[in-house]
């Protein structure tokens, strides 16, 4: 009982560890999922803000997106200028803000850490592709080709103030770009595709290397700018050579799409040049026409937390409490459990003691139909079967006392009145004391055979044994006593059957089975003797027609000293053993014995014997088999070991030829009367 309160406390210890640690992973990994919600969010209310910042020069109409934003994500959203003032709040609360925004809304510098556009001299290390390492005079072409629009500018490309183009303006140049973009595709069999930038240009892209722009295509004039796009146009133009001149760099002419022309050839340091004093040209033409630089705030709403447990010292008695709780009910359940295991067991063992004790009637009552009911079943049935056990070899010592006191009472008065002169020692007398003798013989070597069979030391010489032959020796050892009492024996076994089995035990069991039927058939009745072949066994039926036996006694028809006659007179029965014998060498054999009745018409008496499974050629004069059949000699244990084969030697007789799938065939009924 201690060790199963311990193994329920250490359970229990178990289970709270394992319970705070579970909760903290949950806990661990819930706050993980949040944060990624938010990061999520925040990069969507970022995108959302920025394109409102590209297209408004202010924040004062940025409340209802800030609020379906809100609406969407869940989390509180608000915008605050960059020295905190907020500008765009999704709720009332005023609740105060983290100390770092979730983004910067920046539209005219994009770049996470405010820097600029990345200058050649960052690049200086690599070496140009001509082999020299002067990388900010790197060649980028040989003559003043223009150059394309600004690649990784810090900018939001949705930010484009008056360089936007109305309706009017979208449609002459989506015009005039299919037109030039369907002849270049004539032209150069190159793949050519039409794509609208944020201004509402339309502007051609040719995939690969085109050597050279036919004329015929009208390149000019797709590329001229539109009415609304002159003046902004030139102020980017003006700023952006005047910031060029300051910083030595080449005069250019700045296209629609923002690429540019150069006298100078182009290398990469005046690329850079030109690319810085773009970006700031443009910044200083957006600036008016963007909203200004914000801070973002996504986080959760103010909720009010039901904090039951916290870490403080009041706390952590608390949760000591808590523990020790669960473990008090944990035990409480563990005492009740074993109550209810140990109980059952406690009664098992006593009965058992009583039992050891020498009271075979002791009983374990346990009502219960789990493993413990199961073990006190078995208990029960082992100690009803010992009870019986013992009860019938108290029977059988009773019954040997019986069965040997009364011919030895016979002999003993015999012997004292003929020592008296009561009796004269005549032949009669002698024959009345061997017959006394030979009854004392026959108890005895049955119940040797007996002793035998259930010490495992039966020995048995096994060889093909034809049936018929066996059962004409039988029925002929008791044609006299049949003739005596009117019975008619007859054998139906077919001349084809053949078992493998001691001949010697086979036509002692028979023989007991012979002398039953004949003592308990009345004159005119008939015993018969039939065998059949089903599945490799052959079974021996002894039929009669006598009394019958009730089926009350059928159980017990086997059992040592049994007689239909509870009298126990000589004349109803013998030994009691025949039966018992029968069993006995029947499964020595490894087969069965069974029987049926019907009192007034008769009982059967089946055994069941291995058929032999092989080719034999029976000498007919000697019995003796040609073939490749083994003769064995096996104890009932199960051993065996090969023997010559005269203990199992049949009389002399017409035997047929025999095989291992011999079927039954009509045999010609031989009749004894």
């Amino acid at each position: 009982m201690l060790r199963l309160f311990a193994l329920v406390a250490v359970v229990a210890l178990c289970s709270v560890l394992a319970t705070a640690w579970l909760t903290a992973q949950v806990t661990i990994a819930g706050l993980r999922e949040t944060q990624g919600d938010v990061l999520e969010a925040s990069d969507r209310v970022a995108d959302a803000l920025s394109e409102y910042a590209s297209t408004h020069s202010d924040w004062s109409g940025a409340q209802p997106l800030v609020q379906r934003l809100a609406e969407g994500t869940g989390q509180r959203i608000t915008v605050t200028d960059v020295q905190g003032t907020v500008l765009v709040d999704s709720t009332t609360s005023g609740a105060p803000l983290p100390d770092r925004p979730s983004a910067r809304i920046d539209v005219l510098n994009t770049y996470p850490t405010g820097g600029e556009t990345p200058t050649a001299a960052t690049d200086a290390a690599t070496p140009c592709p001509d082999g020299t390492t002067d990388q900010g005079q790197c060649a980028v072409s040989g003559g003043p080709y223009a150059a394309g629009p600004p690649d990784g500018s810090p900018i939001d490309p949705r930010a484009t103030g008056p360089l936007a183009l109305n309706a009017a303006e979208r449609e002459t140049s989506r015009r005039r770009a299919d037109r030039l973009a369907a002849c270049l595709r004539a032209t150069t069999r190159s793949d050519v595709q039409v794509e609208t930038t944020a201004t509402g240009r339309s502007v051609v892209r040719i995939s690969g290397a085109v050597p050279a722009v036919p004329t015929s295509c009208d390149l000019t004039r797709a590329a001229a700018p539109l009415p609304s796009e002159i003046g902004p146009l030139a102020l980017l133009n003006s700023a952006t050579n005047a910031c060029t001149r300051r910083q030595d760099g080449p005069k250019v002419d700045l296209t629609p799409d923002l690429g540019w022309t150069q006298r100078l050839p182009r290398t990469t340091a005046s690329d850079a040049v030109v690319q810085t004093c773009l970006t700031d040209a443009r910044r200083e033409l957006l600036t008016a026409h963007v909203a200004p630089p914000a801070l973002l705030f996504v986080t959760r709403p103010r909720q009010q937390a039901a904090v039951f447990l916290d870490l403080s010292t009041g706390n952590w008695w608390r949760i000591l409490g808590l523990s020790t709780l669960v473990l008090v009910i944990s035990l409480g359940f563990a005492a009740v459990a074993g109550r209810q295991l140990v109980g059952p067991l406690a009664a098992l063992t006593t009965a058992v003691r009583q039992m050891r004790g020498g009271d075979l009637s002791a009983r374990a009552e346990v009502r219960r139909r789990d493993e413990v009911g199961g073990l006190a079943a078995a208990f029960n049935a082992m100690a009803e079967s010992r009870e019986r056990d013992e009860m019938l070899r108290k029977a059988m010592v009773a019954d040997v006392a019986h069965e040997l006191r009364n011919p030895l009472s016979t002999i003993r008065g015999a012997l004292e009145g003929a020592q008296d002169g009561l009796l004269d020692t005549d032949s009669q007398l002698v024959d009345s004391l061997l017959e006394e003798t030979l009854l004392l013989q026959h108890v005895v070597e049955d119940l040797r055979d007996l002793a035998a069979a259930d010490a495992g030391d039966l020995r048995l010489t096994i060889r093909p044994l034809p049936v018929a032959a066996v059962v004409d020796q039988v029925l002929a050892a008791h044609a006299q006593d049949a003739a005596d009492g009117g019975v008619r024996l007859v054998n139906e076994v077919a001349a084809s059957l053949v078992v493998a089995a001691d001949g010697l035990r086979v036509r002692q069991l028979l023989g007991n089975l012979v002398t039953n039927a004949v003592r308990h058939t009345p004159p005119g009745g008939s015993v018969r003797v039939s065998a059949t072949l089903t599945d490799g066994w052959v079974t021996v039926d002894v039929r009669d027609t006598g009394e019958g036996i009730p089926a009350s006694q059928l159980p017990h028809v086997f059992d040592r000293f049994w007689r239909a006659d509870p009298s126990r007179t000589r004349a109803s029965g013998g030994s009691g053993l025949g039966l018992a014998i029968v069993r006995q060498l029947t499964e020595a054999h490894g087969g069965s014995v069974a029987v049926t009745s019907t009192v007034s018409e008769g009982s059967t008496f089946s055994v069941r014997l291995p058929v032999a499974d092989t080719n034999v050629d029976l000498d007919r004069t000697s019995g003796a088999g040609r073939g490749t059949y083994p003769v064995m000699r096996v104890e009932s244990r199960g051993r065996a070991a090969e023997a010559p084969g005269a203990g199992g030697a049949l009389p002399a007789g017409p035997t047929p030829q025999v095989g291992p799938r011999c079927r039954s065939a009509p045999a010609q009924a031989r009749t004894l009367s």
